[in-house]
C-alpha cells in the first residue's frame, strides 16, 4: 500500500473516531442529582444572615432617607441637607468634587453646624457615598 493511501485511511479513522465521540458525548442528558434531606443538610452549608454594625445601620438609614426624598421630588442638584438619620447623624447631599453650591449655608446641615449632630454621611446627587464622618 502506498503512503498516500495509508495517510488517507488513518485520517478517515481519526475522523470516524471523533464523530463517534461527538455523537456519544454530545447528546448526553444532564440529570440533577437527588439527595434526601439528611444528605442535603450534611452537604449544603446553612446560609447565615448578614450582620450589620451600627455604621451599616446608619448608612442604610441614609440610603432610605435619600430614596424617600427622591421619590417625593426633592431636587438634589443644589446639595441639600436631607436631615437627621440617627442620633448624632445627619445626611447631606454634596458634589464630588465639591462645587460652590455645596458651601452655601442653606445647603448645609444646621444640626451639624450647630453641634447638635457630630457625624454626617455625604451622598452625591445620584445617591453614591462620598464619605462618612
Amino acid at each position: 500500500m502506498n503512503k498516500k493511501l495509508q495517510a488517507l485511511i488513518v485520517a478517515a479513522l481519526i475522523i470516524a473516531a471523533l464523530l463517534i465521540l461527538y455523537l456519544a458525548l454530545g447528546h448526553k442528558k444532564v440529570v440533577a442529582p437527588t439527595v434526601n434531606n439528611q444528605q442535603a443538610q450534611n452537604i449544603l452549608p446553612t446560609p447565615t444572615p448578614p450582620t450589620f454594625s451600627g455604621q451599616d445601620e446608619i448608612l442604610k438609614n441614609a440610603l432610605n432617607l435619600y430614596l424617600e426624598k427622591k421619590r417625593k421630588g426633592v431636587d438634589m442638584a443644589n446639595g441639600p441637607c436631607l436631615g437627621k438619620i440617627a442620633d448624632d447623624w445627619v445626611l447631606d447631599i454634596a458634589h464630588n468634587p465639591k462645587q460652590a453650591v455645596d458651601n452655601k449655608p442653606e445647603n448645609q446641615c444646621a444640626d451639624y453646624k450647630d453641634g447638635r449632630a457630630h457625624h454626617f454621611i455625604e451622598l452625591d446627587p445620584d445617591g453614591k457615598l462620598i464619605r462618612q464622618n
